[in-house]
């Protein structure tokens, strides 16, 4: 088995890399190498995002009936949800792929919650994917950094 030698935790906004350094009387610890906050990730919607620009005017379009008449209804929007999510993940795996390429690592760890990993994950080219060693469906981006080897096999003493 290919030992873990970077470890990546990433939630829907943020991604942390860190590089693991055995020591002999305390096994692996973890040293920050870089850290992400996506803001697109973090606010409201409404903050963001306004649908009066480009909105047609809803009105009796002179008395005839259909002539002129916009109804934008808020089915007609694309959901902002689903393309901002999408964005994300596509954000977070450019994230992860460029930090292997900087590390060079052989093997690797990944972290992220369930309703995103699998998405994150899919979105890395083969190669990356491929090395792999860990992969735990989990939120660790605010654990501290001293109990983050315990939420991997790989980095537990044998």
């Amino acid at each position: 088995m290919t030992p873990t030698s970077l470890v990546i935790v990433a939630d829907r906004g943020n991604l942390k890399a860190y590089k693991v350094a055995e020591t002999p009387s305390r096994g692996a610890s973890l040293q920050l190498v870089q850290a992400f906050e996506l803001t697109d990730a973090h606010g409201r919607y409404q903050d963001k995002f306004t649908d009066n620009a480009g909105r047609f005017p809803v009105g009796d379009g002179g008395g005839q009936a259909g002539s002129g008449r916009h109804m934008n209804g808020i089915a007609e929007r694309q959901s902002l949800d689903t393309e901002n999510d999408r964005r994300l993940h596509k954000q977070l795996a450019d994230h992860v792929e460029e930090i292997i390429k900087a590390q060079a690592p052989e093997g690797w760890s990944f972290a992220a919650p369930a309703s995103i990993n699998s998405t994150i994950v899919d979105l890395l080219t083969s190669d990356i994917r491929d090395r792999i060693v860990e992969n735990v469906k989990s939120d660790l981006v605010n654990i501290e950094v001293a109990k983050l080897p315990t939420h991997f096999q790989s980095l537990q003493p044998v």
